[in-house]
């Protein structure tokens, strides 16, 4: 028999050596991974766990357990941390960037009929030839019945963008069937731009959230309002703006502000994040400005209202806000749907106060009333007078200007009434923010 050939001896050491390092790393790694949940919780979690699935007189579902268990985790941290499952990221995406997949339009229900109050401008829905008064009769074939309600519709109305939804429309009592292509629709974040004393040049425009477009769009509505006629001034109402993007946030303010920080961000780490100006951005650096707000303006909104006001920019009136100055990051895995969000700092105005309410009083004082934004003139509103703020501002939404004709004639069809813009006297905060609006004037 012939002998096999002797393997090199420095072949046998460079295996071994292979064989013992990975064996030193799998040891580190596994050592590792069996430290990610510490003892006792983790054999605590996994007890109560099994114990919940063998024992509750309703059998749980294993899934719904654990997502309640991380979700519980992350809502103790602080009021802003949360985990968000799979089947809450879209309506979570919807909420916090304005855009959303579907055709793009306001249904309502009227007397058991699905009409079409108006498509949004530039939407698929208005590109199709969708119209105010268009009555909904059937979706894909589907028709619908008295018990459907809008909301059921526009479930029915809405999926992923690039697929088309058949809808059967009854116009004027004709029947007509229209292809409607899905899309990506993003919300309009910019109500009631319009001047509110067109003589005196006294321009209006409520920004109902830091949306992905809200720079963009403040700007397109101020330089509307110069077209319209001569800007003598602006009220920035923040009322209501629960924030958002950060980025538009600092965009909208490098508009106003020509030079100087507009916040700073205060980490873990101990290294601030500086936030400036850039005056190349600046379109308005001398415009009169008042800016409101109220107890329900927060995050972006008090940073840049605390920039506007530290900076002697513009006069800010109403009530103290929110304070919510911690700065939320969104992670997201690879091939992982679910997101968490979490605070990872928090905001300083440019002179350095502390936005945040809950860490202001841990820290300056043990006044409930250290945090948010002071306005520099308070004015409180009675029950009756927030409700109707509430309404115009948070509940209504803006008819397009392009359709407000054919609007107007539905409402008048099925009894409602056409939303408009915030008024003086039912509103003192509006008519404190116009009085202060011309004493800036008056006082150039």
């Amino acid at each position: 028999m012939q002998q096999q050939p002797r393997l090199p001896l420095w072949f046998l050491i460079l295996n071994w050596a292979l064989i013992l390092t990975a064996f030193i790393l799998g040891s580190y790694l596994g050592g590792l991974r069996s430290n990610i949940l510490p003892e006792p919780q983790q054999s605590a979690l996994e007890i109560v766990y099994q114990e919940v699935l063998n024992s509750h007189i309703e059998p749980p579902d294993e899934h719904e357990l654990l997502e309640r268990a991380i979700s519980g985790m992350v809502d103790g941290l602080d009021e802003y941390s949360r985990y968000i499952p799979p089947a809450e990221v879209a309506t979570y995406d919807e909420r916090s960037t304005g855009n959303y997949q579907g055709i793009g339009a306001k249904m309502v229900t009227h007397d058991d009929e699905v009409v079409i109050h108006y498509p949004f401008p530039g939407s698929p829905a208005e590109k199709a030839g969708i119209l105010p008064g268009d009555r909904v009769v059937a979706v894909d074939g589907t028709k619908l019945t008295a018990t459907e309600t809008s909301r059921d519709v526009v479930n029915l109305v809405r999926g992923p963008a690039n697929t088309t939804v058949t809808l059967s429309i009854d116009r004027d009592g004709k029947q007509i069937e229209l292809k409607v292509p899905r899309g990506s629709v993003q919300r309009p974040c910019v109500k009631w731009a319009h001047f509110i004393d067109f003589d005196k040049g006294l321009g209006y425009l409520h920004l109902t959230g830091f949306h992905p477009t809200s720079g963009p769009q403040i700007i397109a509505a101020v330089k509307s309002l110069e077209q319209q006629g001569q800007l003598r001034g602006l009220i920035l109402d923040l009322r209501y703006d629960g924030g958002g993007s950060l980025e538009q946030c600092l965009d909208i303010a490098r508009t106003f502000l020509p030079t100087g920080i507009i916040a700073t961000q205060k980490r873990r780490s101990g290294k601030d994040i500086v936030y400036r100006t850039e005056p190349s951005k600046c379109l308005w650096p001398d415009l009169p400005l008042v800016v409101l707000v109220n107890e329900n303006s927060a995050s972006a909104s008090e940073v840049l209202s605390g920039a506007l006001q530290d900076h002697e920019r513009a006069v800010i009136v109403g009530k103290r806000t929110h304070g919510k100055g911690y700065v939320n990051t969104i992670y997201r895995w690879e091939g992982r749907e679910f997101k968490l969000k979490l605070t990872t700092g928090s905001y300083r105005t440019p002179n350095g106060r502390n936005i945040e309410r809950n860490q202001a009083t841990k820290v300056t004082s043990a006044d409930k009333d250290e945090g948010g934004i002071l306005p520099d003139i308070t004015v409180e509103v009675d029950k009756e007078q927030e409700q109707y703020i509430y309404g115009v501002l948070y509940s209504s939404i803006e008819p397009p200007k392009q359709f407000r004709d054919e609007y107007a004639a539905v409402a008048e069809r099925y009894g409602f009434d056409v939303e408009q813009p915030p008024q003086t006297d039912k509103d003192p905060q509006l008519a404190a923010a116009l009085a202060a609006l011309q004493k800036q004037i008056d006082g150039q």
